[in-house]
């Protein structure tokens, strides 16, 4: 019998062409697309033509009770705290792949392919997430929390290729979704700017009003914690003559403090709820991305009891945010991550 495989089909290019992938090296496959929230019907349109297309068994997993208490209401949450969110890597760990996995065993599948760009490695009978090839496209930040369970099933297919030669195999196999364009940002907030967002889910009073605070001096008030987040410069509607940014937000007075570029930078993040794929506590070097957007910074890493960890820099970081999370690498393989819970 054929081996039986679990396709996440988004009804995108990158999916469909996993799917297609995991047909022509023989196995049995089933692609599922999770609904997650209200305004996906056009996604789950398309990840349906394109099964149909490939003639695999599809269907879609109603979720949006669980993932709006497990990643909206945490994305809210954590604006409120005055934190800065970080939905995809909350919702990988805690939601979509646990949903996914659920949706796998279900369907007595052995293994859950996915389009990410990421690869999986052995090292000391672990397996562990390492970069995607092509480094325009890695998506290893966002699968920094993985769980070890999660990652024993797991399969990314794409993660040797290019998404331009992902787009040229789709070509090849005449999928309708070659040419389709890729979504961006946060899916729940389809295109919608998340101050309007939070703006159509918050009540006035929890937006938690106070000043902006400059050399320790309020300048005006501001529009509520939630709409901002450290290291903003843009949108804050203040005149000075250098840019300044937001360098921390407290939430108990619900002042938003301001200053220049370097006064943001900080040598060192304190981290909470973190994975590791060797947990034990040691002190050894590597390398941290604060941001989806930014090259590995040296560091001293220290693995701390109830999945605590810290980090020292070699060199200050500008404007680290606590609420973000920070991937924790050594050379190409990821060693785990946690959320910034504090910052020195």
């Amino acid at each position: 019998m054929k081996e039986k495989v679990m396709v996440a089909m988004s009804g995108g290019v990158d999916s469909t062409t996993c799917a297609m992938l995991m047909l022509e090296q023989g196995y049995d496959v089933t692609g599922v697309t999770l609904h997650l929230f209200d305004g996906q019907e056009q996604a789950l349109e398309d990840a349906e033509k394109c099964a149909k297309q490939l003639g695999i068994k599809w269907y879609a997993a109603d979720y949006r009770k669980f993932f709006g208490e497990d990643v909206i209401s945490y994305f809210i949450r954590t604006y409120k705290l005055g934190k800065t969110p970080n939905p995809c890597c909350h919702c990988n760990h805690g939601a979509k792949f646990n949903y996914l996995y659920r949706e796998m065993m279900s369907e007595g599948c052995s293994a859950l392919v996915s389009g990410h760009y990421a690869r999986i490695v052995e090292k000391d009978g672990k397996k562990l997430v390492a970069k995607g090839t092509d480094t325009k496209k890695d998506q290893s930040y966002y699968l920094s929390l993985m769980e070890p369970y999660q990652l024993e099933v797991i399969r990314f297919p794409l993660g040797e290729m290019t998404k331009d030669q992902t787009r040229e195999l789709a070509k090849k196999y005449g999928l309708t979704v070659a040419e389709k364009k890729d979504s961006q940002d946060v899916c729940f907030l389809m295109g919608q700017d998340y101050r309007d967002y939070l703006r159509s889910k918050l009540k006035e009073k929890d937006v938690r009003k106070g000043n902006f605070i400059l050399d320790g001096k309020p300048l005006k008030e501001h529009d509520g914690i939630v709409f901002y987040t450290v290291g903003q410069r843009k949108g804050l509607g203040i005149g000075y003559h250098e840019p300044l940014y937001v360098s921390a937000i407290d939430p108990k007075s619900g002042d938003v403090h301001l200053g220049i570029k370097e006064e943001s930078a900080r040598r060192g993040v304190k981290l909470k709820d973190c994975v590791f794929a060797d947990s034990s506590r040691y002190i050894r070097r590597a390398k941290a991305r604060l941001r989806y957007r930014m090259q590995e910074a040296p560091c001293t890493l220290e693995i701390l009891p109830e999945g605590k960890a810290a980090l020292l820099f070699d060199e200050p970081q500008l404007s680290p945010a606590p609420g973000q999370v920070a991937a924790i690498y050594e050379k190409e393989v990821l060693l785990g991550g946690g959320f910034i819970e504090s910052v020195f």
